[in-house]
């Protein structure tokens, strides 16, 4: 799996370092795991950066789209 670079999304080298840590929760039994070591409120937060996260790149994936008609025109123009 490839490491995604949260800075790129606008977070903070605290913030990268804790959705790196997220991350790598893969199974259920992993999450289980560390949902009972953190606590309510690192659980909470995690689930505010992941819904950050997914906006950012969401806001990105919608700039870039609107690039794409600019993009095919000058395409076309190539070809």
């Amino acid at each position: 799996m490839n490491k995604i670079d949260f800075s790129r999304l606008g977070f903070t080298t605290y913030q990268v370092s804790d959705m790196n840590i997220v991350m790598i929760l893969i199974t259920p039994a992993q999450i289980q795991e560390w949902m009972l070591a953190v606590g309510t409120e690192d659980v909470t937060y995690a689930i505010e950066l992941l819904e950050q996260a997914a906006l950012a790149q969401l806001d990105l994936d919608t700039e870039n789209m609107k690039q794409f008609p600019e993009a095919m025109a000058a395409i076309r123009k190539v070809m």
